[in-house]
């Protein structure tokens, strides 16, 4: 899997998150309303200012790599061949252990809502938490 994994990653990715950047995604499926699935590389943690969820339900199959994903419940480090199941209100966020990036299939269902971050005032939605046209920059976060 992970020969695999290296293989798509030598095509540019589909998307970039963050600048500098934090996460590296590939379209494996084209992208459509059903069901999809990504390849992410992760390169940086998730922003630590408050843990986000998804549109849609989702799983996560850690191909190489480790990361500490803190939830509501508590942090748990995922190793390679990990699969995690998530709804789409599961709030999160992923850090990378001793700096070290990660490569996962990302797989999804349908949207279901938008998506956002738990700040201690309340559910902010993504749009209003970050800056660019996809969220890919640093925002205002919880309006700290």
């Amino acid at each position: 899997m992970e020969a695999w994994a290296a293989r798509q990653m030598l095509r540019v990715p589909d998307f970039v998150i963050g600048s500098p950047a934090y996460l590296r995604r590939w379209w494996i499926v084209p992208r459509n309303a059903h069901a999809n699935v990504y390849l992410h590389q992760g390169l940086r943690d998730d922003d630590d200012r408050a843990l986000h969820d998804h549109p849609w339900d989702n799983q996560s199959f850690l191909i190489s790599g480790r990361y500490r994903e803190i939830t509501t419940e508590g942090a748990f480090v995922r190793e390679a061949g990990s699969l995690v199941s998530r709804k789409a209100s599961d709030a999160h966020r992923l850090e990378l252990i001793d700096g070290a990036p990660f490569v996962s299939l990302f797989f999804t269902g349908p949207k279901v809502r938008e998506w956002g971050f738990h700040c201690p005032n309340g559910w902010v939605d993504w749009r209003d938490f970050t800056a660019g046209a996809h969220g890919e920059l640093v925002g205002r976060g919880c309006g700290e």
